[in-house]
């Protein structure tokens, strides 16, 4: 004979959690894949998004009454709330300046390969490609 078991609320709750938790994993490999891929738009986008998220976050840290030291401490105290501020004001500029670089670039120059080997000093194996073609380096 088949014997039906009976689902209670919390073994539906945890399935339903288990879906979720899978899905939302799902969807952070998908996006650090995207962010991977060097120069893209969409990277431009999240990059601004979360610097934005990053100072709206830590600018309610500072305005909320939880710290992570207490404010009754009287240096240290104030001290979070400082780290905080300055978190907030370098999420700020690395958001505007996302958002300043996202709007002012051109597309095709965006779209351009970026270097290989950084210009400056030539490494070795660059020497040794110019020698073999006999062109000093």
């Amino acid at each position: 004979m088949h014997t039906h078991e009976e689902v209670t609320p919390l073994d539906a709750f945890f399935s339903f959690l288990k879906v979720v938790t899978i899905g939302i994993f799902a969807l952070i490999a998908l996006v650090l894949v995207l962010l991977a891929i060097p120069q893209t738009r969409f990277k431009s986008t999240v990059t601004e998004f979360l610097a934005w998220c990053g100072f709206v976050g830590a600018s309610g840290f500072v305005l909320s009454p939880l710290d992570l030291i207490p404010d009754v401490i009287p240096v240290i105290g104030w001290a979070d709330d400082a780290g905080y501020v300055l978190l907030a004001l370098a999420c700020a500029y690395i958001g505007w300046k996302q958002r300043h670089r996202r709007l002012t670039t051109d597309t095709v120059i965006d779209m351009e390969p970026t270097p290989r080997f950084p210009k400056g000093k030539p490494h070795l194996w660059h020497m040794q490609e110019a020698a073999q073609r006999g062109r000093p380096s």
